[in-house]
């Protein structure tokens, strides 16, 4: 049973999510790579709140904002990639939501156009990849560092049984 769900952002979130954009080891490898400050911090809130990209996820008993996960276009690019409150870290909810974004996604999104990139030093967010079977295409450079792209691997159940779609 997952302890989150998928949700809309909602204007109560916003100290969680201020609680999360202005985490400095949160934002580490998203963004400006810092927290952002409290102008960035409502600008980005009342556009998510406008027009959302990625989706909310909450915690199914308490109904609290826990994190975001899915597709944002960046430069022109689809971009996969979560971001979760660390209060959440260590839950093994980034495996959990990735999957539940990924699996909402799937039927309208060729993932081959999707670009999952992951920093370096970004060990745990490696991990989940790995254990998410996602494939690791190349390493690679961004304006901030280095890192590795990966590609998504959409698993579907089909009789009950997991299937890999290769995604080429």
């Amino acid at each position: 049973m997952h302890k989150v769900e998928v949700s809309e952002l909602i204007e109560s979130d916003r100290n969680c999510v201020f609680d999360l954009l202005q985490d400095d080891q949160a934002m580490k490898y998203l963004g400006p790579r810092r927290a952002l400050t409290d102008d960035e911090f409502e600008q980005w809130f009342f556009h998510e709140l406008e027009t959302p990209s990625r989706f909310a996820f909450r915690h199914i008993a308490t109904k609290e904002f826990v994190g975001f996960c899915g597709l944002k276009e960046i430069d022109g690019e689809l971009d996969f990639g979560y971001l979760i409150r660390s209060k959440y870290w260590g839950k093994g909810l980034a495996k959990v939501i990735c999957n539940m974004a990924i699996e909402k996604l799937s039927p309208t999104t060729d993932f081959s156009q999707v670009k999952a990139f992951i920093a370096s030093d970004n060990i745990v967010s490696i991990k989940v990849a790995q254990s998410l079977g996602w494939q690791l295409k190349c390493k690679t450079y961004n304006e901030f560092e280095a890192g590795y792209l990966y590609q998504i691997r959409v698993c579907r159940s089909v009789n009950g049984r997991k299937t890999v779609l290769n995604v080429v």
